[in-house]
């Protein structure tokens, strides 16, 4: 099993349940509210960890109640977080998120996320082996993905971008990225195309994995593509799914898995997430997975 190193946001999720989205201007009841761990970093990171993946995580928490216990529960589930920083003066991230039909709207300030430094990717790649993974999403400090990726890259490790959110500024780091996941409306705006297969073609990457929510995924690999549907289940909560679904490729990946077989699994786990609410505490153990796998 080779090692997972990823470079995340770390957001507390604040979340209200509703039976629809309120209109501009309207204040409406939910019925439910809860907070909890996460940001698209910790969110992968647990997702890898509770299926058996040696996850090592950098990132950065403000000095406060909420950074806390973000950090407790990377380590509750066995993450690697002494290269997590403090940071004083700042707050940490967090995540404003609204629940209704199994669909989510997401407001997110980034806080201390975007406060990491060159020299501090380089010290949290000192350890790392050829063939390990590396991961990073969007949620972070703009000046950092390129510099990480291209670290990454040229220390052997086999690279991933999520890029959510998505920028054009991102496409200067491809020439470093081995696999690319955006979902369709990242892949959209990435290339100026709306039909996914299309996109799929134009993203300058080897290998790209779009997400298509209940529709499943779409799979390019030089110019090879297939497109693979997703299990039938009851949706209760999007929230985190694609996460559940990056941090479990990665780990996938990681025991050697090949690249078609770690996306059908990642697939299912994703799917899986999608019948529980919550973020990271909602991610799949390894056993629950493959019951799971066993009844679909």
């Amino acid at each position: 099993m080779k090692d997972i190193y990823i470079l995340g946001s770390l957001n507390m999720d604040l979340t209200l349940y509703m039976d629809r989205f309120p209109n501009k201007g309207e204040t409406l009841k939910g019925h439910s509210f809860r907070t909890g761990a996460g940001g698209k970093g910790l969110n992968q990171a647990i997702a890898a960890a509770k299926l058996g993946g040696r996850v090592h995580f950098l990132g950065a928490v403000g000095s406060d109640a909420f950074g806390e216990e973000m950090l407790q529960q990377l380590i509750r589930f066995g993450v690697d977080v002494t290269q997590v920083k403090k940071r004083e003066g700042i707050s940490s991230g967090v995540a404003l998120i609204e629940v209704a039909n199994g669909e989510n709207e997401i407001g997110l300030d980034l806080g201390a996320n975007e406060t990491l430094t060159s020299k501090e990717v380089e010290e949290f790649l000192t350890n790392a082996n050829k063939g390990d993974l590396f991961m990073i999403q969007g949620e972070n400090n703009p000046d950092i993905l390129s510099i990480s990726l291209q670290k990454a890259h040229q220390k052997g490790l086999f690279t991933i971008l999520n890029p959510a959110p998505a920028a054009l500024a991102m496409k200067e780091a491809f020439p470093f990225v081995d696999l690319l996941t955006p979902n369709e409306t990242e892949a959209a705006l990435l290339t100026g195309e709306s039909d996914p297969e299309k996109a799929a073609e134009l993203l300058q990457v080897n290998q790209v994995a779009i997400t298509l929510g209940a529709k499943g995924y779409l799979y390019r690999e030089g110019e090879k593509i297939q497109k693979v549907p997703a299990s039938v289940v009851k949706v209760i909560d999007t929230t985190g799914a694609g996460d559940a679904f990056c941090g479990s490729l990665a780990f996938f990946l990681s025991c050697g898995v090949s690249p078609e077989g770690a996306l059908k699994l990642a697939s299912q786990y994703a799917s899986l997430k999608t019948t529980r609410k919550g973020t990271s505490s909602a991610m799949p153990s390894k056993e629950e997975l493959q019951r799971f796998i066993k009844n679909h």
